[in-house]
């Protein structure tokens, strides 16, 4: 895989299809304006790299936040105006995060709060430390924060959200492991490990499957299952069965063999 390009808040070193995208703004890795725009370039990249089958988000081993929600200096300055407008670019950038073509593992080691916690629940598999907590402080910001809408796509019960949202308490990996939130709750040294355990097993599968179903799975969390459902039937009949890898995976499971799908 060639080198990576260099951005100025993110590391993104890539290897046998798993990229680990590493937030660095410290000390809380609060996300400005700029932030944004960066992670759009990196969005940028990832898209443009069929190489690149998963993306694993993580911090630096010394951050004091996973990510620390939006940076509060910009924010007294705003007007309703530019509020309305830094919030029609950042869900932009988010939306096109939560929709990338390839899988996302998120290795949350320190707290994820406001937009952290929004950034890990637009991950596909959430692999937490035991010590990490969670949190949704927008009421004590005086803001709505979405109102809780980025979690029931969750299927998260309605008075978890309700309690987590008007409250803004902490929450413990525990408790949002036990409602369903995360993959996996170990202690922290053992996050990155999992996750890219997680992250190489995806890598080694047809990437252009692996792609439709992601695809797919985010047309359901929008039009619901049924419809997205006979989306996904469709997407198999008209991208899949006539590519390679499907004869391929069928001849090498019936021939008890591990497949050799094409590289992208």
């Amino acid at each position: 895989m060639p080198q990576e390009p260099t951005f100025e808040f993110f590391h993104l070193e890539a290897s046998d299809g798993v990229a680990v995208l590493t937030v660095d703004r410290p000390p809380v890795n609060a996300f400005s304006r700029e932030v944004y725009e960066d992670l759009a370039r990196v969005i940028d990249h990832i898209e443009a790299t069929p190489a690149i089958r998963v993306v694993v988000l993580a911090c630096k081993p010394d951050a004091k936040a996973w990510i620390g929600g939006g940076d509060l200096k910009e924010f007294l300055s705003f007007t309703a105006e530019t509020r309305r407008a830094r919030h029609d670019y950042v869900e932009g950038v988010t939306d096109r995060f939560y929709r990338l073509s390839c899988p996302t593992v998120a290795a949350i080691t320190r707290p994820a709060l406001g937009g952290g916690m929004v950034f890990a629940s637009f991950c596909d598999i959430l692999v937490s430390a035991d010590t990490a907590f969670f949190a949704m402080p927008e009421v004590d910001r005086s803001l709505t924060g979405g109102a809780g809408a980025y979690f029931n796509r969750l299927n998260l019960p309605v008075s978890f959200i309700r309690e987590m949202i008007l409250t803004g308490r902490r929450l413990s990996a525990a408790e949002l492991r036990e409602v369903g939130f995360l993959n996996h709750v170990l202690p922290e040294d053992q996050v990155m490990d999992k996750a890219m355990e997680i992250a190489r097993i995806i890598a080694a599968k047809s990437s252009a499957a692996v792609r439709a179903i992601k695809q797919s799975a985010n047309l359901i969390d929008t039009v619901g299952w049924d419809e997205g459902r006979a989306a996904a039937h469709e997407m198999s009949a008209t991208k899949l069965v006539d590519g390679p890898d499907y004869k391929e995976a069928i001849s090498a499971f019936l021939e008890r063999r591990k497949p050799a799908f094409n590289a992208d």
